[in-house]
């Protein structure tokens, strides 16, 4: 046979002469195909083949070794115990080399090896295979995306889930164009900080053989997205500007017409932003300008260049030169400086671009001369929203 089949159990029976049994398929090195019973036979699909003469599925009451080769983790109702308690955990993995590169050559062509967009034979993105009534998850091996998935979440007996991790240029269902028209109309209505980044966006389906499921599922699973901030400063890396991490969601494309939907976030920490898996499609974590101010803080406060404690470090009450800092800013909006009694003393713009989300103040009024000591009233705003504090100036 040299590959790896949809055997029922009349198949078999055709084939090897088993009649209701279970089996254990083996591929040797030159393609040949043998077949062992083992108990009552439930095989729709086979998960993929190790080197040498290679397991191409098993059936038998307990996983055995862990599939070699690079790209994807498959966890769970892959495999069936047989009757009675079918397995439910257990780790896999199924990497770039699942099938045989002696593969017959109309079989071959897909690149060995690499992460799991890249498998030799059969399926190009790759399929998973789980079972109804089973929960099952599967976890890309650099940990980028998380999916799990309920029991029955959808009608089917045995089901493929499939993922591509660049719908753009490899596309399962979704057409390119509509993907680029969603995020030029996002960009239009909220800048550059809700653009796609090219590790963050992955198309994924439910298809059983050649039938894919089409809405919502009958009960939705978790999906979760990483995002770089190596350096931990708050930013995603390699965003211009600067994408604040907080502001990270993921969206889901609707396709009817052409725009991002919202998805509500359900879970995050640890670099991830996750969500509810409630339908079939294309999936990105995108940020979007912030307007939060509930963090700023202004410091030092007593501001006292000249006393005691002056200086620039934690805990010391400032220099001349360095003025009041302003920090964990939104991307827009003013710093206004009031007097106790209402009057405006200055206001500064939050620069656009801001790595760092601080702004310093001279302590100086619009007209560039040294404030009088006393107590002043700060307001940083953004959008709708809007913070104060209050200041102590001590010459």
């Amino acid at each position: 046979m040299g590959g790896c089949y949809h055997l029922s159990a009349d198949r078999l029976r055709d084939f090897f002469g088993i009649s209701g049994a279970r089996a254990v398929i083996l591929f040797d090195k030159s393609g040949d195909t043998m077949a062992m019973p083992r108990g009552k036979f439930n095989l729709k699909r086979c998960a993929g083949l190790l080197a040498g003469a290679a397991l191409a599925v098993y059936a038998g009451p307990a996983p055995l070794r862990a599939m070699t080769g690079g790209g994807y983790q498959l966890g769970a109702s892959v495999f069936d115990a047989g009757g009675g308690a079918a397995l439910t955990g257990g780790e896999f993995m199924s990497r770039g080399s699942i099938s045989e590169s002696h593969m017959p050559p109309d079989n071959l062509g897909n690149s060995r090896g690499g992460n799991y967009s890249n498998r030799v034979g059969f399926y190009n993105p790759p399929r998973m295979t789980f079972q109804k009534g089973l929960s099952g998850s599967i976890e890309s091996t650099n940990s980028e995306v998380q999916l799990s998935v309920p029991a029955d979440f959808v009608d089917m007996d045995m089901f493929d889930i499939v993922m591509s991790k660049d719908p753009i240029n490899e596309p399962i269902v979704a057409e390119p164009y509509r993907i680029v028209d969603a995020t030029r109309r996002i960009e239009a209505s909220e800048g550059p900080w809700s653009q796609l980044w090219s590790n963050n966006l992955k198309e994924l389906h439910v298809v059983d053989d050649e039938v894919r499921w089409e809405g919502g599922f009958h009960n939705g699973g978790m999906l979760s997205m990483s995002y770089r901030d190596d350096d931990n400063d708050g930013n995603m890396d390699g965003t211009n500007p600067p994408v604040r991490v907080d502001t990270l969601q993921n969206w889901v494309l609707d396709p009817s017409d052409d725009t991002w939907v919202r998805m509500p976030n359900v879970g995050g920490g640890g670099k991830r932003i996750s969500s509810q898996f409630t339908m079939p499609g294309v999936y990105a974590i995108m940020g979007s300008i912030s307007e939060a101010v509930r963090n700023v803080i202004a410091y030092p406060v007593p501001f006292r260049p000249n006393g005691p404690e002056a200086g620039p470090g934690a805990g010391q009450t400032g220099t001349e030169g360095g003025g009041i800092t302003f920090k964990d800013l939104p991307q827009r909006g003013n710093i206004e400086i009031y007097t106790i009694d209402g009057r405006l003393v200055r206001k500064l713009p939050i620069p656009a671009g801001l790595v760092i989300p601080k702004l310093a103040w001279d302590v100086k009024n619009d007209s560039g001369q040294k404030v009088a000591s006393g107590v002043y009233i700060w307001r940083v705003s953004s959008g709708s929203n809007s913070k104060t504090g209050k200041l102590m100036v001590i010459w």
